[in-house]
């Protein structure tokens, strides 16, 4: 899973000063491959160990510093992380000039759960895009209280043991990764990643306040949810219950915590400060 995080390595960046002549009149000219080789000659590094260190193969690299493949023609990840190894500025070395926009014109994001008649609407023009950063997590099912695809939980990365937390209030669910011996922890069966579309917890109290502020009815209701980051980094599955709307039926087979089939009640949610909620 590859995700653009707001956290973001500093790297160092040496400007590259061709080999001159003794005089210093004249200065060498050097292909991309050339450059490669006498930077890392300059670092004192062998060719498997910026291999090891760009995390490329020893072959990959090989061949951008023989010539054999051009630099310029890599991807990014690689020509990145070659230049970062070697110390090479990637906007001098790949000779970009491009004319930028000015900062100061760039507008704040919107927060991307704001209720649906404050949030703007784009104007619809050809094809509907497709948009990989949301999911969707199911509400209301004549059986279930809530139903977490796989998908979901893969965007996770397959965890063992979830914890639900809530906030009335903002009218949000958050999914969290949670080792075995939390409190509130649900099991994730693992055949559910095998043969299973979804995970689904039976009805519970807390539930049934949600459905009444949300003024849902009996109908299947599906519920935005996107992978988010608090401040301290920590990765979490929102769902956005105000961008709700009526559903077509999900069909199984769903997998069941076997910690509910064994008395633990799924109503203990906890809020988002990590509280159990006595009021339900």
């Amino acid at each position: 899973m590859s995700l653009y995080r707001t956290i973001i390595p500093k790297y160092t960046f040496i400007p590259y000063d061709f080999p001159t002549s003794r005089d210093g009149k004249y200065h060498c000219l050097l292909d991309d491959g050339q450059i490669l080789r006498s930077r890392r000659e300059q670092l004192g590094l062998s060719v498997y160990q910026v291999a090891e260190m760009a995390g490329i193969q020893f072959s990959q690299y090989q061949r951008l510093e023989s010539g054999e493949r051009f630099f310029s023609g890599c991807s990014m990840k690689i020509g990145l992380s070659v230049c970062a190894v070697l110390l090479l500025d990637p906007f001098e070395f790949f000779d970009v000039n491009v004319k930028q926009p000015k900062p100061d014109i760039m507008m704040p994001h919107e927060v991307f759960d704001g209720l649906q008649d404050e949030m703007p609407r784009p104007k619809k023009v050809g094809r509907k895009p497709i948009r990989r950063d949301i999911m969707t997590v199911y509400f209301n099912h004549p059986s279930f209280s809530i139903i977490i695809p796989r998908e979901v939980l893969v965007a996770l990365g397959k965890p063992a043991y979830i914890q639900m937390m809530w906030n009335l209030n903002e009218k949000r669910l958050l999914l969290h990764v949670i080792d075995s011996d939390a409190e509130q922890a649900f099991d994730i069966p693992p055949h559910l990643y095998d043969s299973c579309t979804a995970l689904a917890f039976p009805r519970a109290a807390i539930f049934s306040e949600l459905k009444e502020g949300l003024g849902w009815d009996t109908e299947l209701y599906a519920a935005e949810c996107r992978i988010v980051y608090d401040k301290t980094n920590e990765l979490f599955i929102l769902c956005d219950l105000n961008t709700a709307q009526k559903s077509e039926k999900i069909v199984g087979p769903f997998a069941i915590p076997t910690c509910i089939d064994d008395g633990m009640d799924d109503d203990e949610i906890l809020d988002e400060d990590g509280e159990e909620n006595e009021e339900l």
